[in-house]
């Protein structure tokens, strides 16, 4: 990878008497069994549990351990899954709900983490809309696709027609977007969120260079933010541009504070997968120290894993998850596809190697 910085069950006393046959039979069929799952636990038989040497530290997956991180919502939008109509207008913007249980994993929207809170659709078009209008510049949907196992699946897709500022034209730097975004009550410890993608077949004829399209990011309330985006600026370990290539960015662009960038890394080794469904994971450990750690992978291959602080001058709480966000500085519409999204306390049995 090239980045750029960087007891067996006790036997019974023997009874007065001596044994009867039948007993003695018992006893002896009880001592081989013994003998048999001691020797599979030692790893004699031929069931055995293989542990990579980059994972030595997790749980081998299919077992349990104390240290286990917790399930917190799954959903792949089956079921009663179904969006609301857009509502809670603002001038350029609308909020759009996602309700329902989801008959496959069980748990419902909105996801209850970090002490519940909302966790909607932003519809933020750059011009003056209402619930009537914002549709004109983009939309949601729950779709019946083939999904990333090649079977139909419901997923959710997002589209953007364009832009309030620049029509279909490319909208650089403004705000038009739609996010799946994640508001808690307040931060509990670490998350790991996982889910599969699909971006349209033609992302690289609309980021004419350069350009970008956002991913994933989350934000604090004032003085932190991680984001990390498919590039047409990357640069490989010999200084050649590379079409399509991952950025992760920690900066404080949260607020209204100077902008600050703490640290940048790109990734050219791991592809940026275009027109076919791929799984991203981001893990993150806050702290002010140098445990602080922000991991993300794709398709099972790490694209970073930073280490060291990641809290802002106002040790702010994170207070926005966007799961993914629809979101780019190239020409419209643009597009994309959500499925089976996860998220944990911890890494999960299945995460990539961490």
């Amino acid at each position: 990878m090239s980045w750029i910085r960087k007891t067996p069950e006790s036997f019974r006393a023997r009874q007065p008497g001596g044994l009867s046959r039948r007993k003695a039979g018992s006893l002896l069929f009880e001592l081989l069994a013994g003998i048999a799952v001691i020797s599979l636990l030692a790893g004699c038989g031929e069931a055995k549990v293989s542990v990579s040497p980059s994972d030595a530290t997790s749980p081998p997956t299919g077992l349990t351990s104390p240290a286990s991180a917790n399930l917190l919502f799954s959903s792949g939008f089956e079921g009663s899954t179904a969006l609301s109509a857009p509502s809670d207008c603002y001038v350029t913007g609308c909020w759009q709900n996602i309700l329902g249980i989801d008959s496959l994993t069980g748990f419902a929207w909105p996801p209850n983490v970090w002490g519940g809170g909302t966790t909607r659709l932003q519809l933020i078009a750059d011009a003056p809309v209402d619930a009537t209008t914002v549709g004109n510049y983009m939309f949601n949907q729950v779709q019946t696709v083939t999904g990333h196992n090649g079977t139909p699946t419901r997923a959710l897709y997002q589209q953007m027609s364009q832009s309030g500022c620049c029509g279909t034209n490319p909208q650089g730097g403004h705000p038009a977007q739609d996010a799946l975004t994640l508001q808690p009550v307040s931060e509990i410890g670490d998350l790991y969120i996982s889910y599969w993608l699909k971006y349209q077949s033609n992302l690289a004829q609309s980021l004419i260079p350069p350009n970008w399209r956002l991913l994933f990011e989350w934000k604090t309330s004032s003085d932190y933010r991680v984001i990390v985006s498919a590039v047409t600026w990357g640069l490989d370990a010999n200084g050649v541009n590379v079409p399509l290539s991952w950025e992760i960015i920690g900066d404080n662009a949260a607020g209204s504070l100077p902008y600050q960038r703490f640290w940048d890394v790109y990734n050219t080794t791991v592809p940026v997968p275009v027109g076919e469904w791929f799984k991203f994971e981001v893990f993150w450990h806050r702290s002010s120290g140098s445990d602080g750690r922000v991991w993300m992978a794709v398709n099972g291959q790490v694209i970073v894993d930073h280490s060291g602080p990641n809290m802002g001058v106002n040790n702010a709480p994170i207070d926005r998850i966007m799961m993914p966000n629809l979101y780019s500085g190239g020409a419209y519409p643009i597009y994309q596809w959500v499925d089976d999204v996860q998220i944990w306390d911890g890494f999960p049995p299945d995460a990539a190697p961490h």
